[in-house]
């Protein structure tokens, strides 16, 4: 079915739904307004103030009965594009056939092969892979998660409707479950009714893995040996090269509510989903293979390793006297009754308390009897029905996902501070400067470690950081290494903000295959980045640590709040030479590198096409190796489709082969370049700190022309939005907040404020179009703010800003956002040379001209409930009904622009 088709049917659907469950008059009104956007964008003089009028005459429930119409629209046109997106997608791939699509892993080992990639140069790249995505819970998924179950139901219907041999009855069956599905979905109320609790977060995490990653992931392995096999014959990999990792439960920066026994009770649900997969699959193998002794002798290996399993399980010995002659079923049955006893096991007790405990079992107890079975059976069912579970016991293990550990440098600080008091080795840890606390750090690092029983004036605070690596400890003392990742410490500013870390590591006894990232975040940071490592590098202990640890080294930039620090341009060139700079220094002292991304969903916070982005990143720093965050929305974005979600993984990986190729790593960047860069960063960030920290009071402007204060107290996520309660400053919101109220006043300023001066400041556009048509990182920053701009909306921006106090201050402060605005589009042609935005994007192009009609009216609605509702007191009746109507144009809004923050 045509997409427009499949939106016509849908809109249909919703608006009988809305005449049936509402009434013929919502329905009404929400078309009159519809046309009045319409013809709005169509350039009709009057049909704005057509639009405020029909909208200012709301009642508080027509209001919140029309934004759930728009929302809910928007809900199912993403879900009708992503239909016709796998499509689009499969009818590629038949046309294409033999040969591969662009963008694959096949595409890309054909592309290092034909351009020369030696069978040596290839080996050593595929010994470098390294690949891992981290799902984050940060507060940028405004859906809940009974309504994302929602709507995975309706896609699976809509993904029934596009086969081309439906019978009349069996289409009419698929429209009249449509319709069911769109009537619960518009029953349901939006709003949690409650703050979500970080395990909610992390079963919404593991969901992705069970629904998507564990079957899609195993067959990206199958994908590479494949084109592997076809282009350098002979040459294997048998690494896990392809790995999950996870916040959930694990960060702590900034909220409270992530406590020791929350990590603990984590790891219990990691290690719950994957034994009952893994359990799932080892029941279903033992009915496959019921091969017969004498058709199939088994190895003597796995006889031997049966009777070392003597006396079998009651339910064993049944399954033994009934299928004596089928070693293989029986072999397999044992295992997965193994996995249902190790099911029982309360593992986040064991992790809490301090009685000795051993894990009951170990994944190598798998796959050594699975791999002897492997080598007995024929090769066909060895690939078809082994390799698959062979792969999935690799990549998950029996933990699902690696648990990053994250924190503030600040709060570790703290603890050091305290206990070294209670310990009476120096009373004011915390104020001295990084230099001095240097040499205490390195002092106690080289002694024994004290017995930290507790002591008087220990806080509550410390002790539940403490308690958190003594937790890592038990983790590995019981279920091994593979289940934790690194411990990131946050706002990393000095070595000693690293090595503060490692002491408290040291004296928990947790050093064990620890590995210590320092998150670099602002300007600054990003500029001594390569000092600090030079420092730690060069550091006894530390030297010792990355000993342990293969000389590996695990480095973490971050994209969001560099941007809220100086501005789109220059946090991008900040980042871009950090990375330069510190792969150098990793050179210089023989280790091995990875960088780890800490990109979000919006351009303002790294997002953007990700393939795109990572053959932007400088030649000689990725290397086979790379680490990035998906947070929020972006993960049901691109992975609750599996087929969309194995599209986007096959870009990464592509990407990341593509990027590592020994023909790119020794590419020069012209010094004109870099220079100009360096003019336009210093011009870009003068004018960002200008508006944004030197301004006065655009602190109130941006609370009062954005939803900035109905945002964060949204029940979107369990982090507070401010990383301290009661700080009213720029500088204390969270990035995530900063980008997400900019967006939803189409604003968008994070993603492109400051880059029109930059711009300008370069003064030769030919250098500037040669960088755009020569240079991969220049071209994919303004790419990305192509789109951000196409998404903004001067016209609507300006409709939020009559919600301000002070009207002189916020229209001066508007015409100077506009005026950046005007010169950046006017920059931006010029050096693309196109006459409109995303003109070499057609299709996505067309696709946010045909939202904003219905993106417009939800914005027109959402000011209008903002200025009823700041003349209200919190607690009225009203007030709460408008709030209701406020999450569903929050909702609707992200739906129709595809971002949060």
């Amino acid at each position: 079915m045509e997409l427009s088709k499949t939106i016509r049917l849908l809109g249909n659907l919703l608006g009988q739904v809305i005449c049936e469950q509402e009434s013929p008059a919502i329905y009404d009104i929400e078309e009159r307004i519809r046309a009045a956007s319409k013809a709005r964008r169509a350039g009709d003089v009057g049909a704005a103030e057509m639009l405020a009028h029909e909208v200012g005459n709301l009642s508080a429930e027509q209001a919140r009965a029309v934004a759930a119409a728009f929302a809910l629209y928007f809900d199912l046109v993403n879900l009708a594009e992503e239909n016709h997106r796998v499509s689009t997608l499969r009818d590629r791939v038949r046309d294409r056939h033999p040969e591969a699509i662009p963008e694959s892993i096949d595409a890309a080992i054909k592309h290092l092969k034909d351009s020369g990639t030696t069978l040596g140069e290839m080996d050593q790249l595929l010994n470098d892979l390294h690949i891992e995505l981290v799902l984050t819970a940060h507060p940028t998924q405004a859906k809940r998660r009974t309504l994302l179950s929602k709507v995975f139901r309706i896609a699976k219907q809509l993904e029934r409707l596009t086969h081309h041999n439906l019978l009349p009855a069996e289409t009419e069956e698929i429209k009249t479950q449509l319709y069911a599905e769109v009537t619960t979905f518009w029953l349901t109320n939006r709003a949690r009714t409650s703050n979500p609790e970080v395990t909610d977060e992390v079963r919404t995490g593991l969901y992705f893995i069970d629904e998507t990653f564990w079957n899609v992931l195993p067959r990206m392995y199958s994908e590479l040996q494949n084109a592997l096999d076809r282009y350098y014959p002979g040459l294997t990999i048998s690494k896990n090269w392809l790995m999950l990792a996870s916040w959930m439960g694990g960060d702590r920066d900034g909220n409270p509510n992530v406590t020791h026994k929350v990590t603990a009770e984590t790891l219990r649900l990691h290690r719950g989903l994957a034994v009952e997969k893994h359990r799932a699959a080892f029941r279903k193998l033992s009915r496959l293979m019921s091969f017969d002794d004498k058709q199939l002798p088994p190895p003597q290996e796995l006889n031997h390793w049966f009777e070392e399993k003597r006396p079998l399980p009651p339910h064993l010995a049944f399954l033994n006297e009934r299928y004596s002659h089928e070693p293989y079923r029986l072999a397999l049955a044992l295992l997965a009754k193994e996995l249902e006893y190790a099911s029982r096991e309360d593992m986040t007790q064991h992790l809490v308390s301090d009685e000795p405990h051993s894990a009951y079992i170990q994944v190598n107890a798998l796959t050594h009897p699975l791999g002897i079975i492997a080598r007995a059976v024929p090769e066909q069912i060895k690939e078809h029905e082994l390799s698959p579970l062979m792969h999935q016991l690799n990549i998950f293990g029996l933990h699902a996902a690696r648990l990053d550990i994250r924190e503030e440098s600040s709060r570790i600080n703290s603890v050091v501070g305290e206990i070294l008091r209670g310990l009476k080795v120096t009373q004011d840890f915390e104020s001295c400067d990084a230099e001095h606390q240097l040499e205490i750090l390195s002092g106690l690092l080289e002694q024994p470690a004290p017995k930290l029983a507790r002591y008087a004036g220990i806080t509550e605070e410390t002790a539940e950081t403490w308690s958190v690596f003594k937790l890592l400890a038990r983790v590995k003392n019981i279920y091994g290494t593979d289940l934790i990742g690194p411990f990131i410490v946050s706002m990393t500013e000095s070595a000693a903000d690293v090595l503060a870390v490692l002491l408290l590591a040291g004296w928990a006894g947790c050093t064990d295959g620890l590995q210590i990232a320092p998150l670099f975040e602002t300007v600054k940071d990003l500029e001594d980045s390569h000092a600090v490592l030079e420092t730690l590098f060069m550091h006894n202990a530390y030297a010792r640590l990355l000993r342990d640890c293969a000389n590996e080294q695990m480095v973490m930039i971050g994209y969001s709040d560099s941007n809220k620090d100086g501005g789109y341009l220059t946090a991008n060139w900040e980042l871009y030479q950090a990375q330069e700079n510190i792969a150098a220094m990793c050179k210089k002292h023989a280790i091995t590198l990875t960088l780890f991304h800490g990109r979000g969903g919006t351009v303002a916070r790294g997002g953007g096409p990700a393939n795109r982005a990572i053959l932007a990143q400088p030649p000689d720093t990725i290397n086979g190796c790379f680490r990035v965050t998906e947070q929020g929305e972006v993960i049901s974005s691109r992975y609750a489709n599996p087929s969309l979600a194995h599209r986007h993984l096959e870009q990464i990986v592509s990407a990341v082969l593509v990027a590592s190729s020994p023909q790119r790593k020794n590419k020069e960047i012209p010094r004109a370049w870099r220079s100009t860069m360096d003019s336009m960063a210093s011009a870009a960030r003068k004018t960002f700190r200008s508006l944004v920290y030197e301004t006065p009071d655009f602190l109130q402007f941006w609370q009062e022309v954005t939803p900035l204060i109905e945002i964060t107290r949204m029940r979107i996520g369990s982090r507070p939005s401010a990383r301290r309660s009661g700080q009213q400053k720029v500088t204390k919101i969270r990035a995530i907040p900063w980008v997400f109220s900019w967006m939803q006043s189409r604003f968008n300023l994070p993603s492109w404020y400051g880059l029109g001066s930059g711009l300008a400041a370069a003064g030769d556009q030919d250098t500037l179009k040669e960088m755009y048509a020569e240079w991969p990182f220049f071209r994919a920053l303004l790419d990305n703010t192509e789109m951000s701009l196409r998404k903004a909306d001067m016209g609507i921006a300006e409709l939020y800003v009559s919600l301000a106090s002070d009207t002189v201050f916020a229209q001066q402060t508007f015409a100077t956002i506009k005026a950046e605005y005007n010169q950046t589009l006017e920059m931006l042609l010029t050096i693309t040379g196109y006459e409109s935005l995303m003109q070499n994007e057609p299709r996505i192009q067309r696709s946010i001209d045909l939202r904003n009609p219905y993106i417009d009216p939800l914005n027109y609605i959402q000011v209008e409930i903002l200025r009823r509702l700041r003349q209200l007191p919190d607690e009225s009746e009203d007030a709460q009904v408008l709030r209701e109507t406020m999450i569903l144009t929050v909702n609707g809004i992200a739906a129709g622009l595809k971002n949060t923050g």
